[in-house]
């Protein structure tokens, strides 16, 4: 469930914003217990705010005679690790909740992304400083694992993909991105855009504080497969509509 009261989402994040603000000044302060829904709202209205910034990427690139080299099927950025906030996550399940088809669709997926990542993914999660996590992902991006929400080139998840995967793109070609090119892809720095995406990770890491305290970055997958099997007992019918029992279906996984 996703929490669409703009009245309500503003309040949330107004006390959020308040809270960030305090923290920033070096005060203690206790953010408020959150709902899942609320969470996933505030997030969705975040990602729609950098839709926005993006939209102006894309007509200042046609401006310039630039182009914006993603396009449907073009999916190389879906084989990179990705870490995600709790409130990143939230989102994307509780869009699955509205979305039984693909929900089912990624929890048959799960399994093999889970073996084909192996122990890369936890080494990522569990890596606490700047140079292990760069040698972590370093090690995962060379196994070229591609998310579990890619279906045949395409993004199912795509209306509630996370901030990175929305900023992401190659400038003029893609060739550089797949796993036989240099991984020297050109980007183009839209002020706007970078200004929107680094005014909204205060917001993200307050969300992800008060969802789920002291607990570090996941793997997108990883998180959102926690979240959708967390509630379901072993012996009844699996959340991802398979209609098999929870313990002969995702709690196996």
């Amino acid at each position: 469930m996703i929490t669409r009261d703009g009245e309500r989402l503003a309040q949330i994040a107004g006390t959020l914003g308040t809270a960030i603000r305090a923290a920033q000044a070096g005060e203690r302060v206790r953010l408020p217990v959150l709902q899942a829904a609320d969470a996933a709202g505030l997030v969705m209205v975040m990602h729609a705010q950098l839709d926005v910034a993006i939209e102006a990427r894309s007509a200042e690139a046609a401006e310039r005679g630039l182009t914006i080299a993603c396009t449907e099927g073009c999916s190389a950025c879906c084989a990179s690790p990705l870490l995600v906030s709790e409130g990143e996550a939230v989102a994307v399940a509780a869009w699955l909740g509205e979305q039984p088809e693909i929900r089912a669709q990624f929890a048959a997926a799960y399994p093999a992304w889970k073996k084909a990542v192996g122990s890369a993914g936890p080494a990522l999660e569990k890596a606490r400083t700047d140079e292990a996590r760069t040698a972590a992902a370093m090690e995962l991006r060379k196994q070229h694992v591609m998310c579990a929400f890619n279906r045949g080139g395409s993004c199912t998840i795509y209306e509630a993909r996370p901030a990175r995967c929305r900023k992401v793109h190659a400038l003029e070609t893609n060739v550089a991105c797949g796993p036989e090119g240099d991984g020297k892809v050109q980007y183009f720095e839209h002020l706007r855009t970078e200004a929107t995406f680094e005014e909204q990770e205060p917001m993200r890491g307050a969300l992800h504080h008060a969802l789920r305290p002291n607990a570090g970055l996941e793997l997108l997958c990883s998180s959102v497969h926690r979240m959708i099997t967390a509630r379901v007992p072993r012996n009844a019918p699996c959340a991802c509509g398979s209609g098999k029992l929870s313990k002969h279906c995702c709690a196996r996984a």
